[in-house]
């Protein structure tokens, strides 16, 4: 009674997590369809909530890495160095300032008590950009702090939802009626599911495909073990319900006609067949994943390429534009750097490097690794290259031991996050919450430690 008594705390904590993880994911799914700030507060306390269990019952403590809490812990106080005053240091003078120098003389002048300085030029918009992270950081704190029964139902949650956002995405398309797109302005007719934007709806099917094929080789495999006839019923309904999912998924993500995104659907559907393929047994299961992706490269091809070439062939203005976006970003890289202009604040200090002939407004840079560099200056430079030596590193403890389900997941989660990673290079993509919410979600359950629970 009293060993049950001293886990019930524990247990509590986990359901609790998984129940507030959930309906966050729930929630977010509404951030393009009502007012992006009131679901952003509702989705902010639920992750002050859930990281206040996470940290109060230490489920997370030895779930993954030493180097991998370093590395969080050193890449959030960076960041957050941006927003706290700072008395010893001249901010007036620190690179690429000279242009904001007189209008600071002034309000110092004019407003003597206001003697604090920051790192960011912006520090409010710096303070919301932070307080945007407390929902993914809830949710890499979460798939380290739940147990593999729990972490597979947050999996099997996450592939429901992303099933829902891919069936309206199909609907949308085929249909083509407004009704379905919820008062949203409709990206190019395309599938966009609740998201605002095509490209943005694809990062997430990207991301979420790779763990489907998981799931659907490892009951393949399974079912290929010599299980029992009871067992062998329910195995065969996983297999079909897994195939219907990654099959709506697919789709969807190849009717979101985002070029970037069709290749990177072909690649996720490659890469996933190919090392999944290695570790479920049987010649007839090596058979059926050859079969798969072929199939799917087939459809990707017939289906996608299509709108991929209309796209190219068509001029769009705002493509045109990304490279002149990238080219004068790089300029105010160079003119912050060490220190950068501070998180959230590109949309408002890109204006200084903008050319008169760049009549749009320029909200993002279009590369999220740009954008950050820009903001970041040398601290992004330690995030962008430390988070990539992190993902070898973690790829490199996951080689060897023994492919269960959780492994599955854990590889997954892996080629997920290169998906989204690569997608990141030509958009904006850790800009749309709940891509940012998954992909945290993924980064976790990809550095749990092995026998963790």
């Amino acid at each position: 009674m009293s060993h049950k008594l001293e886990r019930s705390p524990g247990t509590i904590a986990s359901a609790s997590n998984l129940f507030l993880s959930v309906l966050m994911l729930s929630v977010i799914c509404f951030h393009g369809v009502f007012v992006p700030e009131q679901v952003m507060l509702i989705v902010q306390l639920l992750g002050v909530v859930c990281l206040f269990i996470v940290f109060w019952s230490g489920e997370y403590k030895g779930k993954s890495y030493p180097i991998v809490f370093w590395f969080f812990w050193s890449s959030l106080l960076m960041a957050c160095a941006y927003v706290v005053p700072l008395s010893f240091i001249d901010h007036l003078h620190l690179p690429g300032r000279e242009l904001y120098e007189s209008v600071a003389e002034w309000l110092n002048r004019n407003h003597s008590d206001n003697q604090q300085h920051y790192l960011s030029i912006i520090p409010y918009e710096s303070k919301i950009a932070l307080l945007t992270l407390i929902a993914p950081v809830s949710f890499f704190f979460v798939a380290l702090s739940l147990n593999e029964s729990r972490l597979t139902q947050l999996v099997y949650a996450l592939l429901l939802i992303t099933t829902l956002q891919a069936s309206l995405g199909l609907i949308q398309y085929t249909s083509g009626n407004p009704f379905f797109l919820f008062g949203m302005p409709s990206s190019g007719g395309s599938a966009q599911g609740t998201y605002v934007n095509r490209d943005h709806f694809s990062a997430l099917l990207e991301m979420v495909l790779p763990l489907v094929i998981g799931l659907l080789l490892f009951s393949i495999g399974r079912s290929s073990s010599g299980r029992r006839a009871k067992n062998l019923s329910r195995i065969f309904n996983q297999v079909l319900i897994y195939t219907f999912i990654a099959l709506i998924v697919f789709l969807a993500a190849i009717f979101a006609k985002s070029r970037i995104g069709v290749l990177l659907i072909m690649v996720a559907v490659l890469l996933s067949t190919i090392v999944f393929s290695r570790h479920i047994g049987g010649k007839a299961s090596v058979g059926f994943t050859a079969a798969f992706a072929t199939i799917a490269i087939g459809l990707s091809v017939s289906i996608g390429l299509i709108p991929v070439l209309n796209r190219f062939v068509s001029k769009n203005p705002v493509e045109d534009e990304r490279w002149r976006i990238f080219e004068h970003t790089i300029q105010g890289i160079k003119a912050f750097f060490p220190v950068g202009s501070g998180p959230g604040t590109f949309s408002d200090i890109y204006r200084a490097f903008q050319p008169v002939e760049q009549l749009r407004f320029i909200n993002n840079a279009h590369n999220d690794y740009l954008e950050l560099l820009f903001e970041m200056g040398a601290a992004a430079v330690f995030i962008i290259v430390g988070f990539f030596f992190l993902y070898l590193f973690g790829w490199f403890k996951l080689a060897g031991g023994v492919w269960n389900r959780e492994r599955f997941i854990q590889v997954g989660s892996g080629i997920g996050i290169l998906m989204l990673l690569l997608h990141s290079s030509m958009d904006f993509i850790l800009h749309e919450p709940m891509n940012t919410m998954v992909f945290a979600l993924l980064v976790g359950m990809f550095f749990r430690r092995e026998n963790s629970n």
